[in-house]
């Protein structure tokens, strides 16, 4: 469980262990797309945050296993079923090969800015 101190630091919802949760850079193309995308395929709560200065088009974070992680390019057709599915629970013993590619490792583990 995470402490409330954390909780209100990193800006994570009370229900951080349970809720689906998706961050999009608000400042990139096309970012109202995926955020439909992902509302309606998995369910997820989409909250946009400040750019991540990371991006070239929308970039996604969520919590793998306890970890942020977050996925540049995401706004292809295979990129979205991943990160669909990844949000609305399934979780594979490996990421999807159309994530892993996109993966950024500058904020890998970091929370949104």
């Amino acid at each position: 469980m995470v402490q409330s101190s954390v909780v209100e630091r990193i800006g994570l919802p009370a229900c951080a262990d349970d809720c689906p949760l998706v961050y999009l850079c608000r400042k990139c193309k096309q970012h109202e797309a995926v955020a439909d995308y992902l509302h309606e395929h998995s369910g997820a709560t989409v909250q946009t945050v400040r750019c991540q200065k990371v991006c070239e088009s929308p970039v996604a974070g969520l919590r793998i296993d306890g970890r942020m992680e977050w996925f540049e390019r995401v706004d292809g057709p295979k990129a979205l079923r991943a990160l669909a599915s990844l949000a609305s629970g399934w979780a594979p013993d490996q990421l999807p090969k159309s994530l892993r590619k996109r993966r950024s490792k500058k904020r890998s583990g970091r929370p949104p800015r």
